[in-house]
C-alpha cells in the first residue's frame, strides 16, 4: 500500500469513527487496528485539518503621493497596542 493510499484509508476510518459515537478503543478493536496506531492516525487527521495559525502573507504596494505621516500598515494587537509601519 502506498503512503498516500494508506493515509487516505486511515483518514476515512478516522472520519467513520467520528460519526460512529464509539470510543477509540471500541472502534479500533472492531476494525482490527491496534489502539496506539489508531490514536496516532486520529492525531495526524486532527493536525491535517487544523486551521493554519501561522503567519499570513502580506504584500504592500507603493503608492505615489502618500506622505511620511500616513502609515503603510497598521496592526492593532490585544491590550490596545498598535503597531504602525511607515
Amino acid at each position: 500500500m502506498q503512503n498516500g493510499t494508506k493515509t487516505q484509508s486511515m483518514y476515512e476510518l478516522v472520519e467513520q469513527w467520528q460519526q460512529s459515537g464509539k470510543t477509540q478503543k471500541q472502534f479500533s478493536e472492531e476494525n482490527h487496528i491496534k489502539l496506539a496506531t489508531f490514536i496516532y492516525w486520529v492525531q495526524k487527521h486532527r493536525q491535517a485539518n487544523a486551521p493554519d495559525n501561522g503567519f499570513a502573507s502580506l504584500t504592500i504596494s507603493q503608492e505615489t503621493g502618500v506622505g511620511i505621516s500616513t502609515p503603510k500598515l497598521e496592526i492593532e494587537l490585544s491590550g490596545g497596542i498598535v503597531v504602525r509601519i511607515y
